[in-house]
C-alpha cells in the first residue's frame, strides 16, 4: 500500500553518471518510455528507477549541446594555438567548472528522500 507516494526526480551523483556511462557518454535517468529518444552524442538516458520521473529529455539535449560547444571551443584553441591565448583557455575551463558546480547544486537540492511514515497509522491483520 503506497500512502502519500509521489513521483520524485532522480538526480544521481556525477560519480553515478560517470560509472554508468558507456563509451565515454554521461548517462542520466529518464522516464522509461523516453529512453529510446534520449541518446545524444555526449549524453545518454537510462531507465529511471521505479517511483521517479528522471531527467527531462529537453534538459538532456541542452546538456549535450553545452558539452558539444565547449568541446568545439577547446578543439578550436588546440588547432589554432596562435589565434587564442592562455587567457581564453582559462575562460573555457572556468565555464566548464561553473557548469559542473551548477549541476552538482541542482543534484544536491533534488536528491530523492523517501516519504516519512504517517504517525498514528494502525494496521489490523485478521485471518
Amino acid at each position: 500500500m503506497n500512502v502519500g507516494m509521489a513521483a520524485h526526480h532522480a538526480f544521481p551523483s556525477v560519480g553515478y553518471a560517470i560509472s554508468a556511462s558507456q563509451g565515454g557518454k554521461m548517462s542520466l535517468p529518464v522516464a522509461p518510455g523516453m529512453v529510446i529518444y534520449s541518446h545524444f552524442k555526449h549524453v545518454s538516458g537510462v531507465p529511471a528507477p521505479e517511483g521517479t520521473t528522471g531527467v527531462n529529455i529537453n534538459k538532456l539535449k541542452i546538456l549535450d549541446t553545452l558539452i558539444e560547444q565547449l568541446s568545439k571551443m577547446k578543439s578550436r584553441s588546440a588547432i589554432n594555438p596562435g589565434v587564442t591565448d592562455a587567457q581564453d583557455e582559462k575562460r573555457i575551463d572556468a565555464l566548464i567548472e561553473q557548469y559542473q558546480k551548477q549541476i552538482k547544486a541542482a543534484q544536491s537540492v533534488s536528491i530523492y528522500t523517501p516519504a516519512a511514515p504517517v504517525t498514528g497509522a494502525l494496521f489490523s491483520i485478521t485471518a
